[in-house]
């Protein structure tokens, strides 16, 4: 498995090794801090027929030095802009910039939503991660069910244009 790092989703649902045909791409990974957001996110996933796994990040540098070990088996990335510390944090949680900023360096792995109400911010994500080639789409949190509406269902589109 030169190159690929082995690791266990912890889920009591993923059975898989850690050999090379083992690897599906069948994750969702996410920047994102407000924990109501955290908690529909992951239960607009159960609604995806594949059943996705979704990773989630608080802030911008963890994100930054793991993403390289999740990017086999990614289907998807969803990105948000601003961030606020979590309760005990001891550093700046960064922004969703740094995180586009350092995919924009990688090759194309999977689509990418932004989900940042942040509007300037998120057309700087946008031209980084564009320019590198990266498929990128915005979903707007614009209403009380923004996740479970139009970010789901653009996923769903993302995901079967991209099988």
């Amino acid at each position: 498995m030169s190159g690929v790092g082995c690791w266990m989703l912890k889920n009591e649902n993923d059975k898989r090794g850690c050999d090379a045909d083992s690897v599906k791409k069948n994750l969702i990974l996410i920047l994102e801090d407000n924990a109501e957001r955290i908690n529909n996110f992951q239960r607009a996933a159960k609604q995806i027929p594949s059943r996705p796994v979704v990773k989630v990040w608080h802030d911008a540098q963890t994100m930054i030095d793991e993403l390289k070990e999740f990017l086999p088996e990614v289907v998807l990335v969803s990105l948000d802009h601003d961030l606020n510390p979590q309760p005990g944090a001891e550093h700046d949680p960064g922004t969703g910039l740094e995180v586009a900023e350092f995919m924009a360096k990688l090759p194309p792995a999977c689509p990418v939503i932004l989900h940042s109400s942040n509007f300037e911010r998120v057309w700087s994500m946008h031209n980084e991660l564009t320019h590198a080639g990266w498929q990128v789409e915005r979903v707007g949190p614009i209403g009380q069910d923004w996740i479970e509406t139009s970010w789901l269902n653009k996923v769903r589109s993302l995901l079967r244009e991209n099988k």
